[in-house]
């Protein structure tokens, strides 16, 4: 038994110390020949730096199988994430040399880690020059545009693949990829025939959520909504499928099943804020504000996106004519500054009859909604009643310069805040 055969027999029993011992010898007493092959078999294992010892050994005292060397030298620098190392050993392969299509693989890899995705490509395109029928060169290539976003190039080699037969490739659904790259181009319709067959191929949670915002998009819910249910029936720690799902519902004005759906998610995650803000929006449609606020209140208590849910609780105390406490989680938020919110704000000092402060914010929310109608109005009824009928119609009459096509209603309350003027 060769002192290689005696160091692998040692790691499979576990004594790591054994197998040093045995390694070293192996190093001084082994032919190269089979200190290659121990050498591949520990990458295969997983233990590179007893595989980087032995091939620096071998590429310190000469061997036949030189490139192949290097090759394995340049994985484990990849594997190390020492690009610099990884590419001057493969830039030494000549393109003369049998393992010259192995090292520009190697390269494609190296550039698609650190984020140079065309120069992968580049490489990989070379690599298709002179194996153009290799179906693992052809599924490096579309995995890589895929990932550059050059969805035509993708799509026709996972075509390619697909034509020689491979509906799977490397555990990777080929006819589900071929549907994203369709669907990236805006292909919705092939995107759902191909996307159709991988179902019947497989029913993965990926390909159900696929189908389901496809049809989504198609503004096709009621084809939609059984694939969101079979998705989070087969996964329902899903967290995303369940609020897109109570949005479809939504649209179809089925709100109790958008209710129901968001009740089960939080069950199912009871620390994910965004369930509770969505069913409290769902509460709010149907006029249930202090259900609302009770589920507002349990997403406070999470300590998630504060801000966000403060925002919707200032909102929903609004909708409950809770003026005073509106404004107290106003002064809570740390970016208020939105224009609907200070609208809220500016409604809240009016009715508590605080004027200067409703003026105030009034006027900072106009910065965003100088072109909403409903603010414009809103705003405009509030300036009469403080007398400043000329601000009122220089409110109004702005947004009716400027505008061509505009809201009747406004012209018709310009017109009349005119005749009082006098």
């Amino acid at each position: 038994m060769s002192f290689s055969e005696k160091m692998l027999q040692s790691l499979a029993d576990g004594d790591i110390d054994g197998a040093d011992l045995f390694l070293q010898q192996a190093l001084i007493h082994d032919d190269l020949a089979i200190l290659l092959e121990l050498g591949e078999i520990l990458i295969e294992r997983g233990f590179l730096i007893e595989a980087k010892e032995v091939f620096l050994h071998l590429q310190e005292n000469g061997n036949e199988e030189a490139d192949l060397v290097q090759i394995y030298l340049a994985e484990i620098a990849i594997e190390e994430e020492d690009f610099e190392t990884a590419f001057s050993l493969l830039d030494e392969i000549k393109e003369n040399s049998p393992y010259y299509p192995r090292a520009l693989f190697e390269m494609a890899n190296a550039y698609q880690m650190i984020g140079f995705l065309e120069v992968s490509l580049a490489k990989l395109q070379t690599l298709l020059s002179l194996l153009p029928d290799d179906p693992t060169v052809q599924f490096a290539y579309a995995e890589i545009a895929l990932l550059a976003e050059r969805d035509a190039l993708a799509q026709n080699m996972y075509e390619l693949l697909l034509a020689a037969g491979y509906k799977e490739y490397s555990n990777v659904s080929i006819i589900a990829r071929l549907a994203l790259t369709l669907a990236n181009q805006g292909k919705f319709e092939e995107a759902v025939t191909y996307y159709q067959q991988a179902y019947q191929q497989k029913k993965s949670v990926d390909v159900l959520l696929h189908l389901a915002r496809l049809y989504v998009q198609l503004k096709e819910n009621q084809s939609a909504i059984p694939y969101y249910e079979e998705l989070l029936e087969l996964d329902p720690s899903q967290t995303e499928p369940f609020i897109e799902l109570a949005d479809v519902y939504i649209q179809e004005q089925q709100p109790l099943k958008a209710r129901d759906r968001l009740l089960q998610a939080i069950k199912e995650n009871p620390y994910y804020v965004y369930f509770y803000l969505h069913l409290a929006e769902v509460y709010q449609q149907l006029e249930d504000y202090e259900k609302a606020k009770d589920y507002l209140e349990q997403a406070l208590n999470l300590g998630e996106e504060d801000d966000q849910v403060l925002v919707a609780l200032t909102k929903n105390s609004f909708y409950l004519a809770d003026y005073e406490q509106a404004l107290s989680y106003f002064a809570e938020i740390e970016n208020a500054y939105q224009g609907d919110l200070l609208w809220i704000v500016a409604q809240c000092y009016n009715q508590l009859e605080e004027f200067e402060q409703a003026s105030r914010y009034y006027e900072m929310a106009k910065e965003e909604l100088a072109d909403s109608p409903a603010f414009l109005t809103d705003y405009a009824y509030f300036l009469r009643d403080e007398g400043r009928i000329n601000d009122a119609l220089t409110l109004l009459g702005a947004y009716l310069t400027n505008h061509s096509v505009h809201d009747e209603s406004l012209h018709a309350l310009y017109d009349e805040l005119s005749e009082n003027q006098w």
